[in-house]
């Protein structure tokens, strides 16, 4: 399927973008910190007391920008996994540094979900061995916090038209060794607590490490202190002068 970048810049453009300053979900703050990221997926709060706030603090800082829709710079194609994990993850991907991306970008997405079972299958196929099973056990509060942040209350049914989407819009890479490589991924989430509820999109990025482990990559932990760029909207000056790659996996861009 592919992103008409060009089509959809201008209501981009128009949407209220917030970074999440210090994110304290817990999907971040402990899935994805644990399946992947190892830090939460913003600027700095990854201690313990970090997840067991009520929920993030939004504030406007994506910087503005009147240059109208500038196209990207640079674009990557990420591979396929050869096969599929609990229906639908990508798994087995290639050795190499773009394989080890598109995992992270697969395992970010995925941890974006309001039901539990598809937070613990994400959290199974995708992090190392050594912090899985304890972080399969936190899937139900992952997914409660990710309800919490689209403003829908953490048990009982979803209303009808709540949504949580998680759409990754650019990357950065760089490999350690043939073995281990650092990511960057960016994304652009957008949820709704209910239908005809004015949806709300942020721009997060998310940190994380991939390793070769068993074979494929699986995410490791990284040092939640390490600096981290701003966020910046494909389709501006920012996302090219900041070195971002946009993302096309397989035959999707």
């Amino acid at each position: 399927m592919t992103l008409n970048l060009q089509q959809q810049a201008q209501r981009r453009m128009r949407r209220a973008l917030f970074f999440l300053v210090g994110l304290v979900l817990v999907l971040v703050g402990a899935l994805v910190a644990i399946a992947f990221t190892g830090g939460d997926s913003t600027k700095a709060a990854s201690d313990s007391k970090a997840t067991e706030s009520a929920g993030p603090s939004p504030t406007p800082t994506v910087r503005p920008d009147d240059g109208g829709y500038v196209a990207p710079a640079e674009t990557v194609k990420l591979p396929d996994g050869a096969t599929k994990a609990a229906g639908n993850l990508p798994v087995q991907f290639p050795h190499t540094p773009e394989g080890a991306a598109a995992m992270a970008v697969a395992s970010v997405r995925n941890a974006w979900n309001m039901d539990p079972a598809q937070v613990r299958a994400g959290i199974l196929a995708y992090s190392s061995a050594q912090y899985r099973d304890q972080m399969a056990t936190a899937a139900e509060d992952g997914a409660k916090g990710n309800r919490q942040y689209a403003g829908i209350p953490d048990t009982g049914p979803l209303p009808a038209g709540a949504t949580l989407v998680a759409w990754p819009i650019g990357v950065k890479y760089s490999a350690v060794n043939s073995d281990t490589v650092d990511v960057l991924v960016l994304l652009r989430v957008t949820h709704a607590a209910k239908t005809g509820a004015e949806p709300t999109t942020t721009i997060v990025v998310s940190p994380g490490r991939a390793v070769w482990e068993g074979g494929d990559w699986k995410g490791v932990p990284t040092n939640p202190g390490q600096p981290l760029p701003e966020p910046v909207d494909i389709g501006t000056a920012y996302f090219n002068e900041d070195r971002w790659k946009a993302i096309q996996e397989g035959d999707r861009l």
